[in-house]
């Protein structure tokens, strides 16, 4: 197919009929159909996040359940806890990473909501130039302004975003505040059990000693089997191996509390001799208030509607974007003259641009978009159910650790008297010095697994509390509240 060129007679008249036209027309028209491109475009529509369905009570049930879980540190009774706990708030090297990643992310929303603001900045240039012997001055003084128009409210969405992560950031941040309060109160229950294991071997070890002195005397004069020489010597001696164990774990324990005060793991913190008791009430409450009590679940929430929030800044970066830029000062070859009425320059321009080719390259960021805010929905949806598996667990161990300490104490009280009966009974003749060491042996296990039980009692309690959500203050004080609001609506722009 030929196609013939047009002659120069016809391209003069076509721009000729060109130039008969308003340029302004065509502007208009320009614009009409970039609106016009965006018409198909809707708004995404409203979404609702779904949590799973709470049961109307909790299902393993236990007595004295009633109240709130908050305050749990002063209903521990443990004054020099509460001390290394305040401590710990100001001193854990993590938390104050936590701190600084909140004052970073009330930074960044400081920076997105300053992107909707106009700009103007201000400069002055000063020059000489020449071209043999003929030199000349330039000065210059210029405002510059800058403004894009939020017209789909593009930038407001992503200010909105980094608000979002701010919020949910000070929700992480309150969650580690609990959870190490909750870490230190564990560690020192570690540690005070480890020390009283410690000090029922020295015990048992001093009980071991005196009596194979006893016996080797005995053993002297003919009144006492070489037997029982070999088995009061060994069991001293394994004794002595399980104080070294004990002494050995009782010093991880204390560097680990250490470490989390943000102190050197120096082995040197002071402990009391007994473990507090047990708080009589559980405040558990009813499931429902789970989700506006714990810090995570909001935390996740939070998430949520941040990447929403992104999503409809994915979504509307396909549309049209209108931006004023313009400029306002003088320029003169004499400084003098700079600021005189002749030498003011100014221009001001507004500029209009719509993707059109860009290799999918837009579809495929709302694409990812989405695709992560399905990723936020459902890990929001997995924070919730693990919480309430965390308040499930706690309450049932709560109940089989009440039973466990409750015939911990029998055995401890009839092992007792079955190591007095042994010890009359050998000095009688009328049983064998290993029956004599195996009712030792039971006796002390027996006061060991007690106090082991009584540590696992008050573990589990700090896990329920912080699996409640409860905090160890009765409210968040206000030197913490300050570094951000509460969570309000944030259904719109900032």
């Amino acid at each position: 197919m030929h196609v013939e060129a047009p002659s120069n007679q016809q391209s003069n008249r076509f721009i000729g009929a060109m130039a008969c036209v308003n340029p302004a027309r065509y502007l208009m028209l320009g614009v009409i159909g970039l609106l016009a491109g965006c018409a198909s475009w809707v708004e995404l529509p409203e979404r609702q996040l779904q949590a799973p369905e709470p049961p109307d009570y909790w299902l393993s049930r236990v007595e004295h359940i009633e109240g709130q879980p908050q305050g749990w540190l002063q209903r521990l009774q443990a004054p020099k806890l509460a001390e290394l706990v305040d401590q710990a708030l100001q001193q854990n090297p993590q938390l104050q990473n936590t701190r600084a990643l909140l004052a970073e992310a009330e930074a960044q929303a400081r920076i997105a909501g300053a992107e909707r603001q106009p700009t103007l900045t201000a400069g002055a240039q000063a020059g000489r130039s020449g071209t043999g012997s003929n030199d000349s001055n330039q000065f210059s003084a210029t405002l510059t302004f800058g403004w894009e128009l939020d017209l789909w409210n593009k930038l407001s969405d992503s200010a909105r975003a980094a608000e979002i992560d701010r919020q949910a950031l000070l929700q992480d941040y309150r969650s580690a505040r609990l959870s190490l309060a909750a870490a230190v109160a564990k560690a020192w229950f570690n540690s005070v059990e480890a020390g009283q294991q410690v000090e029922l071997s020295r015990q048992l070890v001093s009980v071991l000693a005196d009596r194979l002195e006893v016996l080797e005397e005995g053993y002297q004069a003919g009144l006492v089997a070489a037997l029982d020489i070999h088995l009061a010597r060994a069991n001293l001696a394994a004794e002595r191996s399980r104080l070294s164990t004990r002494q050995q774990a009782l010093g991880s324990a204390v560097r680990q509390l250490e470490l989390l005060m943000g102190r050197y793991p120096a082995n040197q913190q002071a402990l009391t001799p007994d473990l507090p008791p047990l708080p009589e009430t559980i405040p558990a409450g009813v499931p429902s208030e789970l989700l506006q009590r714990r810090y995570d679940i909001r935390a996740a929430q939070l998430r949520v509607q941040g990447a929403w929030a992104r999503l409809d800044r994915s979504h509307k970066d396909r549309f049209p974007s209108f931006s004023l830029t313009g400029s306002y000062g003088s320029s003169s070859d004499q400084l003098d003259r700079l600021l005189r009425g002749d030498s003011l320059v100014w221009s001001l321009l507004g500029g209009l641009s719509q993707p059109l080719l860009d290799g999918g390259r837009l579809e495929a960021l709302e694409a990812r978009a989405l695709a992560q805010a399905q990723q936020r929905e459902a890990l929001y949806r997995d924070t919730v159910l693990n919480a309430f598996d965390e308040v499930e667990t706690a309450l049932q161990q709560e109940r089989q650790l009440t039973r466990v300490v409750e015939q911990s104490q029998i055995s401890v009280v009839e092992y007792q008297l079955a190591e007095q009966l042994a010890a009359e009974q050998y000095q009688a003749g009328l049983v064998q010095y290993i029956t004599l060491l195996e009712a030792q042996r039971s006796a002390f296990e027996a006061r060991s697994s007690y106090t082991q039980a009584l540590n696992q009692q008050l573990q589990n309690r700090i896990d329920l509390y912080l699996a409640l959500g409860g905090d160890f203050e009765r409210s968040v004080p206000e030197a913490e509240l300050a570094v951000g609001t509460e969570l309000t609506s944030l259904q719109g722009s900032p």
